[in-house]
């Protein structure tokens, strides 16, 4: 991306947003002078300009994350450091719920793996797993679903799960032999 570019998108996606930015960093970090605010909005463009702006899906949080680590940060470095700034600091909540960028793109990777997998189960595995796992519902509650046993649910079930963690990482390929020993230890471990 040419630094034109970069500048295109700053001013389409956080030049817009940067007062309300400044006026959230003024409301919960009240220690805060201007020239404060300043420099963390200030750093908070300098480090969005060395990235891949192009994988950020939602540049306004993203911004706002990068603000709240830049003032979590000067607190670390301060040698000292206001009591009242550091019930600000942890009002922040600075460790934030959301996923981040990078795991967004994993989870997406990992739920298109996971649709792969599933539509090439049997339809009879694949609709075992989805009842139970998608809709909830109780092993007793697929068998009479499906017209079979419960134990043949959970041979189903055990033989998608074993699939699903095979293509997923999970240590080693799993056969429907291993599936069905999977199966046979679950009962004996009841």
């Amino acid at each position: 991306m040419s630094d034109r570019q970069r500048l295109d998108w700053l001013v389409r996606h956080i030049v817009p947003f940067e007062r309300r930015a400044r006026g959230w960093l003024h409301r919960h970090v009240r220690t805060f002078a201007v020239s404060d605010a300043d420099d963390i909005v200030q750093e908070a463009y300098a480090r969005l300009w060395v990235l891949d702006l192009d994988t950020i899906a939602n540049p306004r949080g993203y911004f706002m994350t990068i603000i709240r680590n830049l003032v979590a940060e000067q607190a670390r470095r301060a040698k000292i450091v206001p009591m009242v700034r550091m019930g600000e600091i942890e009002s922040l909540n600075i460790i934030s719920e959301e996923p981040g960028p990078e795991r967004e793109a994993v989870a997406g990777a990992e739920l298109e793996l996971v649709r792969q997998v599933l539509e090439g189960l049997p339809p009879q595995s694949r609709r075992a797993f989805e009842l139970r796992k998608f809709e909830g519902l109780t092993v007793r509650e697929v068998a009479g679903r499906l017209g079979v046993t419960e134990s043949a649910v959970e041979k189903l079930l055990a033989r998608a799960l074993a699939r699903l963690l095979a293509a997923l990482g999970e240590p080693g390929p799993v056969t429907n032999e291993e599936a069905g020993s999977v199966h046979e230890r679950a009962i004996d471990q009841r």
